[in-house]
């Protein structure tokens, strides 16, 4: 009994380590995932004055002005590739008046004061959003501290300052985009979140959750059935119909609650252990049937 005990616990903590490996091995997989293709690291703007860190890094700050002035600074200890692009949400029209001015140690440097011929449509396929994209600015810049200042006569209007060109997604950047979009998508550009799916970016997310989940309800039953907590095998087969039905249920709307609303990895992964009930319960099925026939 002694040993039949230890020999369990054995395969326990085998089933146990290996779930260690595949989960951090997932995990490194994602944080690593390179997501060069997307032009910006979003920045959703909370206060009217922003410090800039890493100014030739590309980012997108998103703004709200209501009245009072954005103030963005730069502070480079050595020359660097200065890049400044004014872009509008596509529903704000190219008729909104901003102003962007740039100041080198308080000194005027250039204005960015397009007219409603300046702007140009633009789709970001990544984020899946509509732009106005206005004039740039771009210049090798001496050391020095760079203010960057946006405002408008509008009372109320929102605006993306992209700063910065080389790409930089990688690691835990790639978490905060695709956790950045969807309140982006619903709070700033004012449209569902659900059009982020259609993005390489959003499907790629969901596939790899969709796997981790499916991961996990296998190696869970696994644990289940070394530690010897069983399932009613019978109870299972006899509900196995419902079963599968009112997991595909699950599956489906807990899937379109994420993808509408804030797309949680959790939402996702319960999800996605749903589908994976939904499988087993098919796989149930299908023996059945083979055994009476």
């Amino acid at each position: 009994m002694f040993f039949y005990k230890k020999n369990k616990l054995r395969k326990f903590d085998k089933t146990t380590n290996k779930l260690r490996i595949i989960t951090l091995v997932f995990f490194l997989i994602f944080v690593s995932w390179p997501l060069t293709v997307l032009a910006h690291q979003p920045r959703i703007v909370e206060s009217e004055k922003i410090i800039v860190n890493k100014p030739e890094i590309s980012k997108a700050y998103y703004g709200n002005l209501s009245g009072k002035p954005h103030t963005y600074i730069i502070s480079a200890n050595s020359a660097i590739n200065l890049y400044v692009n004014i872009l509008l949400p596509f529903n704000e029209g190219p008729e909104k008046n901003v102003l962007v001015n740039i100041f080198k140690n308080d000194h005027f440097l250039v204005s960015l004061s397009p007219n409603k011929e300046d702007w140009k449509e633009f789709f970001e396929p990544f984020g899946q959003s509509m732009y106005w994209q206005g004039p740039e600015f771009k210049i090798r810049a001496d050391a020095g501290k760079y203010k960057i200042l946006v405002q408008s006569r509008e009372k109320k209007i929102r605006y993306v300052l992209a700063i910065g060109e080389i790409e930089s997604f990688k690691g835990i950047e790639s978490l905060k985009a695709i956790l950045v979009i969807p309140k982006l998508k619903r709070n700033f550009f004012k449209e569902s979140a659900f059009s982020f799916i259609f993005s390489p970016l959003g499907w790629g997310y969901i596939l790899l959750l969709k796997i981790l989940a499916l991961l996990l309800g296998w190696v869970i039953s696994k644990v289940l059935k070394v530690s010897g907590i069983k399932i009613q095998k019978e109870y299972f087969k006899r509900f196995a119909r419902h079963i599968m039905v009112w997991s595909v249920i699950f599956w489906i709307g807990l899937l379109y609650w994420a993808v509408t609303t804030s797309w949680h990895p959790i939402i996702i992964l319960m999800s996605g252990l749903a589908l994976f009930i939904a499988l087993v319960s098919w796989c149930e099925l299908k023996v059945s049937k083979q055994n009476k026939t």
